[in-house]
This record gives structure tokens, C-alpha cells and sequence, in this order.
């Protein structure tokens, strides 16, 4: 149970705004007019739309969605000056105005802290703090250091050789010094062997001369290294790394940690982030006197600045929902949002059977199993290391809520299944980037299309597939153009790649197994074009 919040009333509304992968916005939006009955507002990466309070924690529910806040407060036609002091003043008024009840009746319905949390301070303060110059652009700098140009690759490696072959030089030159030492201690050896007519008395002399010198000498080396073990401990403790200051502030247990978080895009600012982020953050201390803390926060205040859009935001998601239902990732794992949204656009109906014939981690049948349990889905791979992650994936589920999947070691493009068996087939195809290659590619995904189109349904089976390698799968929709219509694509930015989901629908032709040989040799003709030479024999899902 959360703490009780000042005055909270059950029939108000909130704004909320998640975050969305850029493509995937009107799958979102057609997801959440459906599950909340109320208009959504689509921006590229972003949704946002109002729910009563009561509502606030369904909206975790959406499979879509990444990272999820309630908007607090929106300020429009922000004239932000020209002076940098300026702005940071103007940041920190904005506290005052902004709606701290209705985002911490929100935030309440989610998460809970063990003290009442008030939605203003006892005393309103009059001065919320002097502004602040951002600490990474505008610190002095000194004009007696002149900044190094940078130096390209083909300069650094030069600059590497002169300098070995500087040192080379001097390591020469010492070692002749050496030498010419070492000569004129054998030539004067030589001459004081010759020389005759010294007395014993003066030999002695010199030999106690010689041995003083020793003594003198050995003192002054001492001298020298205790002189030299000092200036080194100096010399250590000046290079020690300075110790951490203590906190300023204390830590208030009755109040809650938090931190501020600026998320800026637009042009003419003459701040950053970090300067406006530091600057809020002051403000809002200096208002509630909340307790500062950047990893082990109970509340994170979002500030949101597009151009002279301002808007004032509290988390909803510790951290982003796509890693829900997934523990054991591999090299390629699929986002379980992603997996959500490919399902969407599948149209899936109930009692139709999912299979995913080149599963991975599984991410895809899991999000299946678990948002559309009237639905039967089967997965598959032929990499054992994907098949464990996959049943590792599925015990992690089932801790928590029970799972219906079956998972099964299989060839893509020999499927133990029957003829028109499947209704929907939906699968990551291997980019050929981290897993497989391209190469690889011009033999698998037209094997794996027609091995699909046998399996599902004639006229009624679907397809839904995402890839990057949009050539392959191109010239494959072209060779299989019998048996599959492509009746929507969309593209996908996944991680920097310019990935595209195909859906795809089986035409009302009969599967034949002549006709199919035949297109998958003109595929394999193409392939061997492709590679230079004969195709080799090589695991198909890799």
C-alpha cells in the first residue's frame, strides 16, 4: 500500500506520455484506444494520451510501450533569453507552477514510500536559489594553454616513429659516452702502472685519502636518497586522488530521494542538459527540501524542453519495460516490445496457432503465450545454445504466472509439421550482422518462405517477419510471389540499423511441391551468382 497523498481524489485525470520505438507509433496508439477507450496522440517516439487516476497502473500493461510518465504540468511559448544566467532564473520559477499533486496521486498508484508524501512544503519559499552556469561548457579557461590540434591517423603514426627513432638515437650517443669512459679509465690505469719513483709513504697517502673520499662519498649518497624518497612520498601525496567531500545536506528519512533528468532537443538554447537538470534540481530541493539522489532515487522528475515547449514530468517505469519476461538474452535478442508489436499487426484472432520457427531467446512465442493465452504458440530453433535460453526464459516466466509453450529443435527450411497446419508464422530473420551473414542469407530466407508457406493456412495464413537485410528478403518475395502478398511494411530504427517488419499473406494458391523445388533452385542459382561460385553446405539458421 502507498502512502496516503493530501486530498486525493479518485475521479481525476492525468496525462500520460510513454515512450515508443520509432515506427511502432500507430500499432501503440491502436493499442491503447482500444484498451482505454480515449484519444491518443501519436508523435515520432512517443505516445500521449489521458487516463482517469484510477487507471494509471493498466497503463504498464501495454506490451508497446518502453518508458512510461505522468505529465504534471505543459508550458507553452517559453521565451528563453539570450544569457544563459537568464534561463537557468527562468527554469527554477517554473517550480512554483508546476502540478506536484496530480503526478504524486499518480506516481502513489505505482509505488509506495513509508512516510506521507506532501504535495507542497509547509512554507512556500520566496527564493528558490541563485542560477547556475553549466559545470561541462562554460568553466575559465586558461589562454596560456593553447589546445593541441588533433592528428589523423596516418600523423600519429608518424609521430610514433620519429619518436622511437629519437630514442634509438639517444640510447646510441649514451652508449658511446660509455664507451670513451671506459677508455680513458684503461688508458690512465695504464700510465699509473708505468709510472715509477713513488714512494711508500706517498702510496699511503693516497690510499687514505682515496678511502676518505669513499666514506665522504657514501655519506652524501645517503643524503641524496633519503633527499629522494622524501620529494617522492611529496610527490605521491600530491598526486593522491583527493578525498571525497562530505555531504552538505542531510538525509531526512520522513522524505523521499530524488533526482532530475533533462531530456532537451531543439536549436538557439544557449544551455545544455546538464546545466538545466542541475539548475531544476537546485529549485526543487530548495522547495521540498526532497533528500538528492542519483542512482538510489524514490522520485525522478523529468524536464522535458523541445524548442519553446517546456513540460514537467514523474516517471512511472524504474527502467524500460522491453525487458520484461526476458533473463537470459543472446547476441541478438529481441526487444519484448518489439516482439508485442509484430504480434499486433499480425491481427491475431482466438484459437489460432503462433509459431515462431527461428526463436532465439523466445521473446516472440513469450509475449504470444502470455498476452494472447487463447492462442496456441510453438517455437523452434536449431541452435541448442537459442533452445536453452529459450527454456531458460520460460521457467523465468512461469515463476511468476502460469505459460503454456512448446519448444522444439527443428530446420527452418524442414519443418516437422503438417501441410497448411499453422495460422500465423512470425520470426527475428537472422540480420547476417552478428549472427549468420548476408552470404547466407540468399539461401535461407527463400527456404525458410517457402517452408512457411506450406505450413500455414491457404488464403488465412499470415506472416510477419523483420529483417534488415532488405535486399535478401526482397528477391525472396519476388521467387515465392505465388505463395505470399506483402500487405504492409514499417520501418524500424533498432539500435542504428534501418530495420522493416513485412506482413505478409498467404494467396489462395495450393502449396506444390514441383513448383516449390523448382523456385528454390532458381534461388539457390541466384545464391551461387551471388557468392562467386557453388553454394556450400552450411547450417541453414545460422
Amino acid at each position: 500500500m502507498s502512502a496516503p497523498i493530501e486530498n486525493m481524489q479518485e475521479n481525476e485525470f492525468c496525462e500520460i506520455e510513454a515512450t515508443v520505438a520509432s515506427g511502432f507509433e500507430n500499432v501503440v496508439k491502436e493499442d491503447a484506444e482500444e484498451k482505454f477507450n480515449v484519444p491518443v496522440d501519436a508523435k515520432r517516439g512517443r505516445i500521449a494520451f489521458k487516463v482517469p487516476m484510477k487507471d494509471v497502473k493498466k497503463v504498464l500493461d501495454l506490451g508497446g510501450i518502453d518508458n512510461c510518465f505522468v505529465v504534471m504540468s505543459r508550458f507553452s511559448n517559453v521565451n528563453f533569453p539570450e544569457d544563459e544566467l537568464d534561463c537557468m532564473a527562468l527554469l527554477r520559477k517554473i517550480v512554483y507552477n508546476v502540478n506536484w499533486k496530480n503526478g504524486l496521486d499518480a506516481w502513489s498508484k505505482i509505488f509506495s514510500f513509508h512516510h506521507p508524501i506532501a504535495s507542497s512544503p509547509e512554507t512556500v519559499p520566496v527564493d528558490l536559489g541563485a542560477p547556475t552556469l553549466s559545470s561541462r561548457f562554460h568553466q575559465p579557461k586558461n589562454p596560456s594553454e593553447e589546445k593541441k590540434p588533433k592528428l589523423s591517423k596516418s600523423e600519429r603514426r608518424k609521430l610514433r616513429k620519429q619518436q622511437a627513432r629519437e630514442k634509438f638515437a639517444a640510447q646510441h650517443v649514451q652508449k658511446a659516452k660509455e664507451g670513451e669512459n671506459v677508455e680513458k679509465a684503461e688508458d690512465l690505469e695504464t700510465v699509473s702502472t708505468t709510472e715509477t719513483g713513488k714512494n711508500d709513504d706517498e702510496n699511503l697517502n693516497e690510499n687514505t685519502n682515496n678511502s676518505q673520499n669513499v666514506s665522504e662519498k657514501a655519506v652524501s649518497d645517503s643524503t641524496c636518497t633519503v633527499e629522494k624518497s622524501a620529494q617522492k612520498e611529496t610527490l605521491e601525496k600530491e598526486q593522491a586522488p583527493a578525498p571525497k567531500k562530505p555531504k552538505t545536506t542531510d538525509q531526512d528519512p520522513m522524505k523521499p530521494a530524488f533526482r532530475v533528468t533533462c531530456n532537451r532537443n531543439g536549436q538557439g538554447h544557449p544551455f545544455d542538459s546538464m546545466g538545466a537538470a542541475s539548475n531544476f534540481g537546485g529549485a526543487v530541493y530548495n522547495y521540498f527540501h526532497w533528500n538528492v539522489s542519483m542512482k538510489q532515487f524514490d522520485i525522478e522528475v523529468i524536464l522535458n524542453i523541445e524548442g519553446n515547449e517546456v513540460s514537467v514530468c514523474l516517471a512511472l517505469t524504474r527502467e524500460s519495460l522491453h525487458r520484461r519476461y526476458i533473463t537470459a538474452f543472446g547476441p541478438t535478442a529481441l526487444r519484448a516490445t518489439h516482439a508485442y508489436n509484430m504480434l499486433r499487426l499480425c491481427k491475431l484472432q482466438p484459437g489460432e496457432i503462433i509459431c515462431d520457427p527461428m526463436c532465439g531467446g523466445g521473446s516472440i512465442p513469450l509475449q504470444s503465450a502470455v498476452s494472447w493465452d487463447k492462442c496456441v504458440s510453438i517455437c523452434g530453433d536449431i541452435i541448442n545454445n537459442a533452445l536453452k535460453r529459450t527454456k531458460e526464459n520460460i521457467n523465468y516466466v512461469a515463476q511468476t504466472q502460469p505459460i503454456s509453450l512448446d519448444v522444439v529443435r527443428w530446420d527452418v527450411t524442414n519443418l516437422p509439421l503438417r501441410t497448411e497446419s499453422m495460422d500465423v508464422c512470425i520470426t527475428d530473420l537472422p540480420f547476417g550482422i552478428r549472427v549468420g551473414s548476408k552470404m547466407n542469407n540468399w539461401k535461407l530466407y527463400p527456404g525458410a518462405l517457402m517452408e512457411m508457406a506450406r505450413v500455414t493456412r491457404v488464403e488465412k495464413g499470415r506472416a510477419c517477419l523483420l529483417t534488415q537485410d532488405k535486399k535478401c528478403i526482397n528477391k525472396a518475395l519476388s521467387v515465392t510471389a505465388r505463395y505470399w502478398k506483402c500487405r504492409n511494411m514499417v520501418g524500424l530504427n533498432m539500435g542504428g540499423l534501418a530495420a522493416c517488419v513485412y506482413v505478409l499473406y498467404r494467396t489462395v494458391e495450393k502449396y506444390n511441391a514441383e513448383d516449390a523445388a523448382q523456385m528454390l533452385s532458381t534461388a539457390l542459382e541466384h545464391a551461387k551468382q551471388k557468392e562467386g561460385g557453388s553454394p556450400t553446405k552450411t547450417d541453414t539458421n545460422q
